[in-house]
């Protein structure tokens, strides 16, 4: 499946020497403010496509749909590195069977802890336990959820990318926000 991810730079040097791309607990996007939220998803790839490699606790993020479109991100967009970071686009072929497929915007009812409605009528007052059954529905994409979804971007998460599973490399360019 290809897929596309941004990484920074210094993360693409050491796939380089070393062969595999993973995340870095210490370096998570998410930081404290999402952590619960990064252990629901590794949860869900346990669960959904295979316990991960030894020593990794979190999935690496990737692309599939970007705004309705079977095509890579748009590295001008805000939000992937601080200003100044040097980043880098990977395009990569990862196996289908070691990839989970998500709506990017529902998940943001997981991040904020939020229940994922489906309807106007759905949005009302639900218990802790309705509240994270819920958040499956981020899964199905084959349908969007029109009242949550807008963008119609689908991520994907996987354990870690093998080098030889990269199809191109776009130029190490400095983010600016």
């Amino acid at each position: 499946m290809i897929l596309w991810t941004i990484q920074h730079k210094e993360a693409y040097l050491k796939m380089q020497s070393s062969g595999v791309l993973r995340t870095d607990a210490n370096h998570l996007f998410c930081e404290d403010d999402f952590r619960d939220a990064y252990d629901w998803m590794s949860c869900q790839m346990k669960k959904r496509i295979s316990e991960p490699p030894d020593g990794v606790q979190y999935p690496v993020w990737l692309w599939h749909t970007w705004e309705g479109n079977r095509k890579r991100p748009d590295m001008r967009r805000s939000g992937y590195a601080p200003s100044g970071a040097s980043i880098v686009l990977l395009t990569v072929d990862v196996p289908d069977e070691k990839v989970l497929l998500s709506d990017f915007d529902c998940w943001h009812a997981v991040l904020n802890g939020n229940y994922l409605a489906t309807s106007e009528e759905d949005d009302c007052s639900h218990s802790p336990e309705e509240i994270a059954e819920s958040w499956n529905g981020i899964f199905d994409v084959s349908s969007v959820n029109t009242y949550y979804s807008y963008s119609l971007s689908i991520q994907a998460t996987t354990w870690e990318i093998q080098k030889e599973w990269i199809k191109w490399t776009d130029h190490v360019r400095k983010y600016f926000k």
